[in-house]
């Protein structure tokens, strides 16, 4: 298992932020976690990546506890995308794409790596990136964590927080297509996410989340229903069959 999360708390205070979740991820697969605002889905994500210590339960990522990661281990294995990065410097778009290498001693600019990110989700990459709107920062920043993990196949894990959010549908399909490929290689992926058609696009798995807890778990084709959708979100659902995004159709 790539992954494992087993009966993993975390409370703020008097007030359960993750209550006795248990997950899988395996080699290659795409996780989505899926649920309304509250319900505990980006501190699990932080939980997983080492940031925050849960307070019961346990992580294991290839097989090791993720709190004895040392950060440089840490650093070539969890690739994280948060949903605010804080970067008040002018950097071009290619410099801030290339600091995802640079766990392995390879920031350069003019890395390989960096270069075909660059080319293929299509970023204006010597654009200052504080003169960029939100939604081509967030483009550079996935780029950087993609660089982060390309390569490594089923040494590494990916964890996204809403990475489409501020997207457009075009950068969209490019995004998810780079998901395809690394999944392909390996790279198992845990993306948190609120649009349920995008959850259909992107996940093998779902696990829907409500109040701290898992609601459901399996295949997403088996978790995407009405009646599981109405009991996470508390809001009437109506299904309509196939993702809206499907690269390459």
């Amino acid at each position: 298992m790539k992954l494992h999360v087993s009966q993993v708390s975390y409370s703020v205070g008097n007030k359960v932020i993750v209550d006795a979740v248990d997950l899988d991820v395996d080699e290659g697969q795409r996780l989505v976690l899926l649920g309304p605002n509250g319900a505990g889905k980006s501190t699990l994500l932080r939980l997983i990546s080492g940031v925050l210590s849960p307070q019961s339960g346990k992580i294991t990522v290839l097989g090791e506890n993720i709190r004895d990661f040392s950060l440089a281990d840490r650093a070539s294995t969890v690739g994280v995308l948060t949903q605010r990065v804080s970067l008040d410097f002018p950097f071009t778009a290619r410099e801030v794409v290339a600091m995802g290498r640079t766990p392995f001693g390879r920031g350069r600019t003019d890395s390989p790596i960096v270069e075909q990110l660059i080319n293929d989700l299509d970023i204006n990459a010597d654009q200052n990136y504080l003169t960029m709107s939100g939604g081509e920062r967030q483009l550079v920043q996935i780029a950087r964590v993609f660089a982060q993990v390309w390569g490594r196949g089923g040494k590494a894990i990916l964890l996204m927080d809403e990475p489409m959010t501020a997207l457009d549908l075009k950068h969209q399909v490019d995004v998810i297509a780079i998901m395809q490929r690394l999944a392909s290689e390996g790279v198992a992926q845990v993306v948190v996410m609120h649009d349920i058609n995008m959850a259909a696009s992107v996940a093998d798995k779902v696990v829907l989340m409500s109040s701290g807890q898992v609601v459901a778990s399996g295949h997403a084709k088996e978790m995407l229903t009405p009646e599981l959708l109405e009991q996470t979100f508390d809001t009437p659902v109506t299904a309509s069959g196939l993702p809206y995004l499907k690269p390459g159709s």
